[in-house]
């Protein structure tokens, strides 16, 4: 969870990429890249645990084709951002605007993204799955084709927003300000203990992969 605290760091004392490749090094050595002006910059490919994003610009920022593991992207401005295919594990959004952006084929597991902005956002085919999404806008946002489980929607504002096909499972539609207009379908009628195997399925490849990048991370490096 996020500590609010204030964020406020003087120009001299934000550390600034100047370039693509500075911006993935310092993001994989995990350095803090809070209030850094990272727009438009094409960060594709991206693997990196850790990264800390506070409040930094990313607008029009594309991070496709990536994983992260327990980003901080909070109170980050990703207006139109570019997050394709990409998987985010324990990802903080806290108060994070998506506004716009284009998380298409994404998959947000575990996310904390109390009081995030998704508005207008492109979700389609998205995975959100076990996280915290109290007092979200969505409004206007696409989720067709989306599959969403086990998340939290109190406060959340669904108006406008495109379910065309999407699937959901053990959510509290009621909680939420405004509903979606068309619920998603339901996922398929499977026993408690069916669940249970195939969430750990999903935990145990999610596993190999991160082990997977952390062996081929190390053997570049010896």
């Amino acid at each position: 969870m996020t500590n609010e605290f204030k964020i406020e760091r003087k120009a001299s004392d934000v550390y600034q990429p100047k370039t693509i490749e500075d911006a993935r090094k310092a993001l994989r050595e995990k350095r803090d890249l809070s209030g850094a002006d990272l727009q438009g910059f094409e960060l594709q490919n991206l693997n990196a645990s850790g990264a800390i994003l506070r409040k930094t610009n990313l607008t029009g920022t594309d991070l496709s084709h990536g994983l992260l593991v327990n980003p901080n992207f909070y109170r980050t401005k990703a207006h139109q951002a570019v997050i394709q295919h990409t998987v985010l594990l324990s990802a903080d959004l806290v108060k994070a605007d998506f506004s716009s952006a284009d998380l298409s084929d994404t998959a947000l597991v575990g996310a904390d993204a109390r009081e995030a902005v998704f508005a207008g956002a492109n979700l389609r085919n998205a995975g959100l799955v076990g996280g915290d999404y109290t007092d979200v806008d969505f409004s206007g946002a696409n989720l067709s084709n989306a599959w969403l489980a086990g998340i939290k929607v109190k406060g959340a504002d669904f108006s406008g927003v495109d379910t065309t096909a999407a699937r959901a499972y053990g959510i509290d539609w009621s909680a939420a300000k405004v509903p979606p207009a068309n619920l998603p379908q339901p996922f398929l009628q499977l026993p408690t203990w069916a669940w249970a195997a195939l969430a750990g399925s999903v935990a145990g490849i999610i596993g190999v992969v991160i082990y997977s990048l952390a062996r081929r991370k190390n053997k570049t490096l010896a």
